[in-house]
């Protein structure tokens, strides 16, 4: 099977593929509403069918391959503008093909009625342009669009309003990337941290795990990407081309580069 479908509440459910990518699935009276896509890597509008028959819309948290690559198989995807061009990268032909390599090498069987050649050349699906503010209204159950730029300068999350429950797809977790090229300096990492704590949330959703996270994890994500330094972290294996550097306290970790220490906050 593709995908394992877990019931958190009554009202969302995660969708977990084989490369420990989540989607979330949230559920309306009137229609329901798919958080990220993961890798693409089998059919997500069956599995979704599994949980619900209503209109499906479609949200990408930001524009990296494990959250937009299976965008394709739906009529349309919401994403923010400033993440267009990481998207349209990270869907090529030349990625997905990536992808693909490091699915076969984990020894991991694809889906019978998978076909990869439409999924190689799938691209980036239709893309709208999503604005921070904007709210998803499923009937009953209102999602609004929180800019949480930091990762990428696309970013976001979902606040599901009746339920005080956020959904940050890789915005914010206990182990942070922001030292990739397209990742903002910390500075502006940390005051999207500071913005989005004081909104009302309860619980957070993160993009590699459905285990709930209370709201004062955010604290501690403010903490340790206040006090990164060069002297105080390590080198970090994956990716070395890239120079990350990784700095950890209190369980939480950030990896970043040294030009994202930079207190001067740009785009």
């Amino acid at each position: 099977m593709a995908y394992t479908v877990k019931e958190i509440y009554p009202w969302l459910y995660s969708v977990c593929d084989p490369y420990n990518a989540y989607c979330y699935l949230a559920v309306g009276s009137e229609a329901a509403l798919l958080f990220d896509t993961a890798h693409g890597i089998g059919s997500l509008p069956d599995t979704i069918m599994e949980v619900t028959n209503k209109p499906v819309v479609v949200v990408l948290g930001h524009g990296h391959l494990d959250h937009v690559n299976g965008a394709y198989q739906f009529d349309e995807a919401w994403l923010h503008e400033a993440d267009f061009d990481v998207c349209r990268k990270h869907a090529s032909e030349k990625s997905r093909r990536r992808c693909l390599d490091g699915f076969a090498s984990s020894g991991k069987s694809l889906p019978e009625s998978f076909d990869q050649d439409a999924y190689l050349m799938a691209g980036t699906g239709k893309l709208k342009k999503m604005e921070h503010g904007q709210v998803f209204d499923l009937g009953g159950l209102h999602m609004e669009v929180i800019g949480m730029e930091g990762h990428t300068a696309g970013s976001v999350g979902l606040l599901a309003r009746e339920h005080r429950v956020l959904l940050d797809s890789d915005s914010a977790s206990a182990h942070e990337w922001m030292f990739l090229r397209e990742s903002l300096p910390l500075s502006r990492y940390i005051a999207m941290l500071e913005r989005v704590i004081q909104l009302d949330f309860d619980t957070f959703f993160i993009g590699h795990s459905d285990e709930p996270k209370p709201k004062s994890d955010f604290l501690k994500y403010i903490n340790v990407a206040r006090n990164a330094s060069m002297e105080k972290s390590t080198p970090y294996p994956v990716f070395p081309e890239f120079g990350g550097r990784f700095y950890e306290e209190d369980g939480v970790g950030i990896v970043f580069h040294e030009e994202k220490l930079d207190t001067n906050p740009r785009a």
